[in-house]
């Protein structure tokens, strides 16, 4: 259980939420927060799910923090690079432009007058959000929408699977993350502070096949992912307060 879900002192996520509970919290705040991701490679320590369910439980957050409903994650992605590893799938851009527009048209129906469309798999963000907001926006949508990627907030930084979203996860969900697997072969060199691209077949049988960043080998941890979680939240908090 994520560290936001888990401390659930009022039900935030759409999914788990009755009718009058969807009444009331939209009464409350009317915004509606939807976490984007995939199912793809994410190292050998982390979950396959990671995008989403780390964009997820860091919307669960924000509804804590500031009212609002979480939708359910979407697991489909586009692009990145990484349809050729094992355990990842990547959907047609087109497609998903077309269903987040009509998300948002079924939103604005519901009363919603706030959106915010994170996605924890970065292509998301440029390659069907966007398209998705303007598409609905140019045919007549009333609502005020967000669309956004965790590192455009300041302060917060993104990876692949590396230093970044290792520590989002030992912050946000650490019983899904296992660094053990990642222990150095005898000839490698861990901890570096260096950005580095593991994704080539060439390392293919190396502890860190995938990733893309700083070694996440003694440099991830919880309070890393927890500071850049609140700067992230301060964000999404102000950007919701400027529209009242």
């Amino acid at each position: 259980m994520g560290v936001y879900s888990s401390k659930l002192t009022r039900e935030v996520r759409m999914e788990r939420m009755r009718p009058a509970d969807l009444d009331r919290a939209k009464a409350q705040r009317p915004a509606i927060y939807v976490p984007f991701g995939s199912l793809e490679w994410h190292g050998r320590q982390n979950p396959v799910g990671l995008d989403a369910i780390k964009a997820h439980e860091q919307l669960v957050g924000l509804a804590v923090r500031a009212g609002g409903v979480v939708h359910p994650p979407v697991f489909f992605g586009v692009d990145g690079g990484h349809e050729d590893y094992p355990y990842s799938y990547m959907y047609d851009i087109a497609t998903m432009q077309a269903i987040t527009a009509q998300m948002l048209k079924f939103f604005e129906r519901d009363g919603y007058k706030t959106a915010i469309l994170l996605s924890g798999h970065y292509p998301n963000q440029f390659k069907f959000q966007n398209q998705a907001r303007d598409a609905y926006l140019a045919g007549g949508g009333k609502m005020r929408i967000l669309s956004i990627i965790e590192h455009h907030a300041p302060n917060v930084s993104g990876d692949h699977a590396a230093l970044c979203e290792t520590s989002f996860m030992l912050h946000l969900h650490v019983e899904t993350v296992d660094m053990s697997v990642l222990e150095g072969r005898p000839d490698d060199v861990t901890g570096l502070k260096v950005k580095r691209n593991w994704m080539g077949d060439e390392f293919r049988d190396h502890p860190c096949y995938g990733i893309v960043g700083e070694d996440p080998r003694g440099n991830a941890s919880a309070e890393l992912g927890r500071q850049a979680t609140e700067n992230l939240l301060d964000y999404l908090v102000k950007w919701l307060d400027e529209g009242k």
